[in-house]
C-alpha cells in the first residue's frame, strides 16, 4: 500500500453507505474512522456491524450530508470518498474535500472512468500528486457484483419479496444495455 500506516491517523469515509470499507480499514489499520452519510437505514445497518465487531472505540458514524459537515479546527490524514465525487461532481467535491486534508494527507478516489485525463490535470492544477491508480474494466462488476445479484434476484420465489429488487434489476438492466458505462477508478492523491 502507498499509504503510511501512521498509527494516529483519522479517517472520514464520505458517503460510508453500509460501511464495507470502513470496517474494512477499522479490522485492518489502527486507524480511527469518520463515517458520514445521509442515508439513514445504511448507517443503521452500519452501526450494528460496528457492535457485533466490536469497533464502537475505532469508528464514529454521522447521519448528515458532507456539505454540512463542519470541521473548523479538524483535518483529516485520510479521506476516503466511494463514489461521492460522482454523486455531487467531481471539480465541487475535489475542492470541498481537499480543505479537509491535511498537508501530505492522502485522498482516496473511486469514480467512473469517464473523463479520466480531464481529472488528472484538475488534480495536479488544484496542488495535489496522483500516486497511484487502479483501473476497473466493466467486467470486473458483472463478475463480481451484476451477476451474483441477478442469479440471487431470479432465485427468489416469493413475489413480494422479490419486488423489492425493482431497482437492482432496473441497475442490472441499465448495466446490460451499455457496461462500458460502468468502468471505474481509484485514485490515491497526495496533497501537496
Amino acid at each position: 500500500m502507498k499509504i503510511p500506516k501512521n498509527e494516529n491517523s483519522k479517517i472520514l469515509d464520505i458517503g460510508c453507505g453500509t460501511g464495507v470499507p470502513t470496517i474494512w480499514i477499522a479490522e485492518n489499520f489502527p486507524w480511527t474512522v469518520i463515517a458520514i452519510d445521509t442515508d439513514k437505514d445504511s448507517l443503521y445497518y452500519l452501526q450494528k456491524k460496528i457492535k457485533n465487531k466490536h469497533l464502537q472505540n475505532k469508528i464514529k458514524t454521522l447521519n448528515k450530508s458532507f456539505f454540512n459537515y463542519n470541521s473548523e479546527d479538524e483535518f483529516f490524514e485520510i479521506i476516503l470518498a466511494e463514489g461521492f465525487l460522482n454523486v455531487v461532481g467531481f471539480e465541487t467535491g475535489f475542492k470541498r474535500v481537499i480543505k479537509l486534508l491535511k498537508k501530505r494527507g492522502y485522498f482516496i478516489i473511486h469514480d467512473e472512468y469517464k473523463d479520466h485525463q480531464k481529472k488528472c490535470e484538475f488534480i495536479h492544477k488544484n496542488n495535489c500528486k496522483i500516486i497511484d491508480s487502479l483501473y476497473l474494466n466493466e467486467g470486473i462488476w458483472w463478475n463480481d457484483y451484476y451477476q451474483k445479484l441477478e442469479f440471487e434476484i431470479n432465485n427468489i420465489k416469493d413475489i413480494q419479496l422479490k419486488s423489492l429488487f425493482s431497482s437492482d434489476i432496473k441497475e442490472i438492466e441499465y448495466y446490460k444495455s451499455d457496461p462500458s458505462l460502468f468502468r471505474s477508478i481509484y485514485y490515491i492523491v497526495l496533497k501537496l
